[in-house]
């Protein structure tokens, strides 16, 4: 399944490894958002410190000792025995045993490095700090943690883990979902390197659930979905209208609360799927295709319009992005499924 990956993603160059830090960082002075129940940095207002004539590795170094603050900040209010451990790419907040923690951070060290060669240039490069990844004990924690990141009073699908791209773009997983967290980290280490892409929300997730399957392959297999084959067909089919492929194409339907989220997924890895036989051509797609109108101008480096793809799995039908008619802005990717 990992040359399947590659085959769908495959680079004829390997990202360059990660910069060693020579300087010191600088000091930081870190600000802080008001009347939150964790501590939440304002990372517009640190970022001002960042000079445009550093160095990538003074960067990195620069923003890794503010993820540090931060997580020591957050380890603090959370108590319980939280700590922060270290990698080469990660820092990662957890009340796990220091040997699980080491094992933890060995597993996503391997998993970004499969990533990062499998999306070639659509990785985002290193130069903003390491990954930060925050490991709850309790699912009470974990949810009102990502509430800081939600609308007031909204409702969001339940998960084992987020990537939350606001501000320092950081994963959120809880362990009570043990037997999710690798996968979970997986889909959500993709959503970290497209990160830097203004992609729409069914190509993100798309490419995350591919890469997902692709290292862990048994979760592809149909015994490991909830509904067979068949009900999953007819699902599509029952659910999907010209009105509700519109929620498809902005990304609202993949925060839905009912099967509408599951569908969302489970087309957009279909759609990706299709799109990436022809790498040389879905690459450039990619990197032009817009969350705005999703993805609709850049389908001309597929050189057929993105509703095709919508075709080849549910058949025909009104499958138009038509963005004019979206209630509000297109919504980038931030759960897993």
């Amino acid at each position: 399944m990992l040359t399947h990956l590659r085959r769908l993603f495959r680079s004829s160059a390997a990202q360059a490894p990660a910069p060693a830090v020579s300087t010191p960082p600088p000091d930081i002075h870190m600000h802080w958002f008001g009347d939150t129940r964790r501590p939440i940095p304002d990372w517009e207002r640190i970022a001002v410190a960042e000079r445009p004539d550093w160095s990538i590795a003074e960067s990195d170094a620069f923003w890794t000792a503010a993820a540090e603050h931060w997580l020591r900040a957050l380890a603090e209010s959370l108590g319980s025995g939280y700590r922060v451990q270290s990698s080469e790419r990660f820092l990662l907040l957890t009340a796990m045993p220091p040997a699980q923690a080491q094992a933890y951070l060995k597993f996503c060290e391997t998993a970004r490095r499969r990533i990062v060669r499998n999306l070639g240039p659509l990785a985002q490069p290193v130069g903003g700090g390491k990954h930060v990844c925050l490991v709850f004990i309790e699912d009470d924690a974990y949810y009102d943690y990502i509430a800081h990141y939600y609308p007031e009073g909204g409702e969001y699908a339940m998960s084992a883990g987020v990537f939350l791209n606001a501000g320092y773009g950081h994963f959120a997983l809880c362990e009570s979902h043990a037997d999710a967290m690798q996968p979970t980290i997986a889909h959500e280490l993709t959503h970290a390197l497209l990160a830097h892409l203004p992609i729409p929300t069914w190509l993100n997730e798309g490419m995350a659930v591919n890469t997902e399957h692709s290292l862990f392959p048994h979760l592809a297999h149909p015994s490991a979905q909830l509904y067979t084959p068949d009900e999953i067909e007819r699902k599509h089919i029952k659910f999907w209208t010209a009105e509700r492929i519109q929620e498809f194409w902005s990304g609202a339907a993949f925060h839905r609360t009912d099967d509408g989220s599951l569908l969302s997924y489970d087309l957009a890895k279909k759609m990706v799927a299709l799109a990436a036989h022809d790498h040389a051509a879905f690459v450039p797609f990619v990197l032009a295709a817009h969350r705005d109108d999703g993805g609709a101008k850049a389908a001309e480096r597929l050189e057929y319009p993105v509703e095709n793809l919508v075709e080849a799995v549910l058949g025909e039908g009104d499958w138009e992005p038509r963005p004019q008619g979206w209630r509000g802005p297109a919504q980038p990717a931030r759960e897993a499924g």
